[in-house]
């Protein structure tokens, strides 16, 4: 059984277990209902949140950046969409905007990342 120590520690981890794991339950869910029809795009969705979010948190025991927890959610959310989308039977290039802004929010927080460890007291208040 867990602490309370250990799950206040722990929480990044397991926020984003649970997101990953909702994922998975809303996309069988959501494809139990489509007749048949299924999409990629839904069925993997679960990855971004499992890889880019519950694995660092656990691998690095750092949470990360406001802009890196953006990213993940905005691929997550991309990902969504175009399934949606393509169990539908159409497409859209929002969902194209909405994955390359992801990736952009991540590669931001790496900077931002790399800027704090090469400019001591960058990011200092005065």
């Amino acid at each position: 059984m867990l602490s309370a120590l250990d799950i206040k520690k722990n929480k990044p981890f397991l926020i984003w277990l649970g997101i990953a794991l909702f994922c998975i339950i809303f996309a069988f869910v959501y494809e139990m209902f489509s007749f048949g029809v299924y999409s990629m795009n839904m069925i993997l969705m679960f990855l971004y949140p499992l890889l880019l979010g519950a694995l660092p948190c656990l691998l690095l025991h750092k949470t990360a950046g406001r802009f890196w927890n953006d990213g993940i959610l905005l691929l997550t959310g991309g990902s969504l969409l175009a399934g949606v989308l393509e169990i539908y039977g159409t497409s859209s290039s929002l969902t194209d905007m909405i994955r390359w802004l992801g990736i952009v929010f991540l590669a931001l927080d790496l900077i931002i990342i790399v800027m704090k460890k090469r400019t001591p007291g960058w990011n200092q208040n005065p």
